[in-house]
């Protein structure tokens, strides 16, 4: 009955989107110094914030929407590859690497930062380690939820996409650890959740991207969707559709896609650069993208019928 009730509100859900569609109402270029070149931006929680990175991924800046400030608040190998926020934003989680990041003989740490008072708490080292996650301002790491599945601390009822392992979509549920594995044989990427939790986007590598529930079942195929952000509606999956030649990219486009894969549109038409890695804000109907050129760029859009 419970898995009856799950495809029935994928159905709602997907009949509803397929009436409107998203229009760009403005695109505006962040004014960022041309020292770096930017990439891996994401709004803080609350959308007054952008966080983001350069090429080399080797530190984490912060830049405020309102007062036009920009600040490093980390910097070392690697750090701003894939890090994450708290919920109420006073902490920031992140993995470094210590020593040739090429070399058996590195050293990873998941690193917990206070972004007031700058001070910091390695949660977990070693020769490799996982980014860390947040859950109720809670840190953790694939390693510090026990292997045999549970972690070391009560979690309340829900889910938290931990990463990805061996090819396959590591979450916590109620505290419990899962493999997700929804063709049965598939190597994922770029896992995300629903605002509401109930509904997971993920790229699999020869399949593209798909929308399925936290079981892994009801699964809907979406088409080439790359880097996929939810809107903060949940109504509608933001991605890019990049193209390259094995070696370089060599063109790419913010694209967004109904839940139901009928419908697709391009939403960097006009724009002269290389549009790519878009993340949608959660309290706002803002995307922030970067190019190959390195720069940032915020989009706003409404739904129209």
């Amino acid at each position: 009955m419970l898995k009856y009730l799950r495809a029935v509100l994928l159905l709602v859900c997907f009949s509803f989107v397929t009436l409107a569609q998203l229009k760009v109402t403005s695109v505006e270029k962040i004014n960022l110094p041309t020292t770096e070149h930017w990439t891996n931006a994401i709004f803080s929680h609350s959308g007054k914030e952008i966080y983001l990175s350069n090429e080399s991924y080797n530190g984490i800046w912060q830049f405020s929407l309102e007062t036009k400030v920009l600040k490093e608040v980390a910097r070392g190998a690697q750090t701003g590859y894939n890090f994450s926020l708290s919920e109420d934003g006073s902490k920031i989680a992140y993995r470094r690497t210590i020593g040739d990041v090429s070399q058996l003989s590195r050293r990873q740490e998941s690193v917990i930062q206070n972004l007031s008072t700058q001070t910091e708490e390695v949660i977990e080292s070693g020769s490799s380690v996982a980014s860390p996650v947040f859950i109720n301002n809670m840190p953790l790491t694939m390693g510090t939820v026990k292997k045999s599945g549970q972690t070391t601390t009560p979690i309340q009822q829900q889910t938290i996409v931990l990463g990805i392992e061996d090819t396959k979509i590591l979450l916590l549920q109620n505290g419990d650890r899962v493999t997700l594995d929804p063709f049965g044989n598939g190597q994922y990427i770029w896992p995300v959740l629903s605002p509401d939790k109930s509904l997971l986007v993920a790229v699999e590598m020869e399949r593209g991207a798909f929308i399925c529930d936290v079981t892994g079942k009801n699964i809907q195929r979406l088409g080439k969707c790359n880097g996929p952000s939810w809107t903060r509606d949940g109504k509608w999956i933001v991605g890019m559709d990049d193209r390259d030649d094995g070696h370089r990219i060599l063109s790419s486009d913010i694209i967004v896609v109904s839940v139901d894969g009928k419908q697709k549109f391009t939403l960097t038409e006009n724009l002269d650069a290389m549009a790519m890695f878009p993340h949608c804000s959660s309290v706002e109907n803002k995307i922030i993208f970067t190019t190959d050129k390195g720069e940032v760029y915020m989009m706003t859009y409404e739904e129209v019928q």
